[in-house]
């Protein structure tokens, strides 16, 4: 699993973190998705890439930038 921690312009609300989670939580791989308004970040884990997020806002008000990745832990 890996996690995805993107600034998101646009989600400045409580009414906006709810729209754009609703949005990722529907992205096949999602596990998790974690959302603040006042900093304007996004975290979502699971098996997804990085473009798959990215291409599920593209149609919204919010337009997301990739800030962090921690890859799949490998054992």
């Amino acid at each position: 699993m890996r996690t995805l921690t993107f600034s998101v312009d646009g989600m400045r609300c409580r009414r906006c973190v709810r729209r754009a989670t609703a949005v990722v939580r529907d992205v096949e791989g999602v596990h998790a998705v974690t959302a603040n308004a006042k900093s304007g970040l996004l975290t979502v884990r699971g098996t997804m890439s990085d473009t798959d997020i990215v291409v599920s806002l593209r149609n919204s008000t919010f337009t997301p930038r990739l800030i962090a990745q921690k890859p799949r832990p490998e054992f």
